[in-house]
């Protein structure tokens, strides 16, 4: 199995489709929207059913807090 934690998205999305990996990606945010969010995702959880499928959980970083 690839390690695809902490990495960005979009460069595991290519190391995956690659190595011809099927995967299925949900994006996670907060629900309250109080902190701007950066445009980058990363994964933050990966996980390998069964079928073989990867199953990904992505999210943007958030920006610093400033009082």
């Amino acid at each position: 199995m690839v390690d695809t934690v902490a990495q960005p998205l979009s460069e595991v999305i290519c190391k995956l489709e690659q190595a011809n990996c099927k995967y299925n990606m949900t994006v996670t945010k907060p629900s309250r929207e109080m902190f701007q969010l950066e445009d980058k995702l990363y994964v933050i959880r990966q996980q390998l059913d069964a079928d073989g499928i990867l199953n990904l959980i992505a999210a943007a970083k958030m920006g610093k807090e400033v009082f």
